[in-house]
């Protein structure tokens, strides 16, 4: 997971270069007022999402095995909750064709600021959008970002890649 403000992005474009699709995108979203939806955004795609947030109780985590998320907060405010997967239990198994799986537990709580941005990747699980006393107004941009077409490669077991374990 990667977390920090959207005029920091630059540190970590050696790590994921498609990061700057998603500046591009945000920075379009911004000029042309782009309405809520599905729009392509170099090798994958993006939502520009607005509502109102909702409790943590009423979300479950979730993950995502082909695609990394990239949310960008553009107005209001947000927390999200972040745990890695496999403290979580599955709630709902993978399903390949929708790349989600729904989990339950708990983990730590960050509020989101506009200008924000994180990252996550297919062991990181995330509860967005959420809040934790009084809904309030968010516009986000979440881009997502094809694992398989990235300039540098991603492992996970799922993918029948090598994971290596760090022992301390």
């Amino acid at each position: 997971m990667i977390m920090d403000k959207l005029e920091h992005i630059c540190y970590y474009q050696r790590s994921v270069p498609e990061l700057w699709d998603a500046v591009r995108f945000v920075q379009r979203v911004e000029k042309e007022h782009l309405p809520v939806g599905r729009y392509p955004v170099g090798k994958g795609f993006a939502f520009v999402q607005e509502g109102q947030t909702r409790g943590f109780t009423e979300a479950d985590f979730e993950t995502h095995n082909k695609y990394l998320d990239v949310q960008i907060l553009i107005e209001g405010s947000e927390m999200w909750e972040y745990a890695d997967k496999s403290d979580l239990t599955v709630r709902t198994p993978y399903d390949p064709e929708k790349d989600i799986e729904w989990l339950e537990g708990s983990g730590d709580k960050i509020r989101m600021k506009p200008g924000m941005f994180y990252l996550v990747y297919p062991t990181d699980a995330h509860k967005p959008c959420c809040h934790e006393s009084t809904p309030v107004y968010y516009r986000k941009v979440v881009v997502k970002i094809r694992i398989d077409k990235l300039l540098h490669r991603v492992g996970t077991d799922s993918m029948g890649m090598n994971q290596r374990k760090i022992s301390w």
